[in-house]
């Protein structure tokens, strides 16, 4: 049976050798260490491959007719999100030209032939966690550095009720700096006559102009929702419970994530801030979607700040 079936949680490793015994050989090696292995007899199909599965490592041979494994090499290290990709250098080459080459290229560790099968396993067990560990640390700092904006546009916003200001402008700065930091093709508020307030959009999108409050919002399906304070947001291209003639308009401003967020004063509907991801599918984390009911809160108080003046 193909390993590549099996345990999808366990790493998968992408051989790459032209001898076909070997690669059979390295095959073997891996998933008895419970790894799911894909194959390549050259670089280019390494390339394709990578390209196709993205594995968590690679076992590279250097020398290959047509593309070398040092070429290989410094190809896959210039693909993009991979920094922390194990390639591991297989090489008949001990001299110490062929090492530095091999780093030179990226490759994260080299092993000489005959391979030592011990050896290989504990070389790939330890590229593998370190790997891993990497990955954790990279995601813990972009979590901490996207924490540290939301708060930031918190305390922007905090700090504008100690001056004199207008909701309007208010509302267009605030909602173009998070629509920065979500990455969102269009951002905007609708208070609840269906007067559109602000709206931030990406250059060669249209405008929810083209749509009624009713059904830009979704009105008729998710009123109670809102009116609860509860934000709503969906893919598109997934199944919901949305009819086809509800997703139709959307798909027509070309959005793949909607995500609605009542804004609520005094326990009454204010308003609306929606916030459309078109280009790709965008997931929310729960931290994140706290942030941004926070966000919610403050721009009630906002309002009630002015409209107290």
């Amino acid at each position: 049976m193909n390993s590549l079936f099996l345990a999808p949680e366990a790493p998968l490793i992408l051989v790459v050798d032209d001898d076909r015994a070997m690669r059979s050989l390295l095959r073997v090696a891996m998933e008895e260490e419970g790894y799911r292995v894909i194959e390549a007899k050259n670089g280019q199909q390494c390339l394709d491959e990578y390209d196709r599965w993205q594995a968590d490592m690679v076992l590279l041979d250097a020398i290959m007719p047509e593309m070398d494994g040092f070429t290989c090499c410094q190809r896959l290290r210039s693909l993009d999100n991979n920094n922390y990709l194990p390639i591991l250098m297989i090489t008949a080459l001990d001299d110490q030209e062929s090492i530095d080459q091999a780093f030179a290229v990226g490759a994260t560790d080299y092993v000489t032939k005959p391979i030592y099968w011990s050896v290989l396993s504990q070389r790939v067990s330890r590229l593998l966690q370190t790997s891993q560990t990497l990955k954790q640390l990279n995601c813990l700092k972009s979590r901490l550095e996207r924490q540290e904006k939301w708060q930031a546009l918190g305390n922007y916003l905090v700090s504008q009720w100690e001056q004199t200001f207008s909701m309007k402008p208010l509302l267009k700065d605030v909602i173009s700096q998070l629509q920065t930091l979500v990455n969102a093709e269009r951002v905007g508020i609708y208070q609840n006559d269906g007067l559109l307030l602000a709206e931030a959009i990406r250059p060669g999108y249209p405008s929810v102009k083209t749509l009624s409050w009713e059904k830009m919002t979704l009105w008729e399906t998710h009123q109670n929702t809102y009116q609860q304070g509860k934000i709503v947001s969906f893919n598109l291209s997934e199944d919901n419970e949305l009819s086809p003639e509800a997703i139709a308009p959307l798909k027509q401003l070309m959005i793949k994530t909607v995500t609605m967020m009542p804004i609520l004063v005094k326990e009454n509907l204010w308003g609306l801030l929606w916030i459309h991801h078109c280009q790709s599918s965008y997931l929310w984390e729960s931290w994140e979607m706290d942030c941004l009911a926070y966000f919610g809160q403050l721009l009630a108080i906002a309002y009630r700040l002015r409209t107290a003046t």
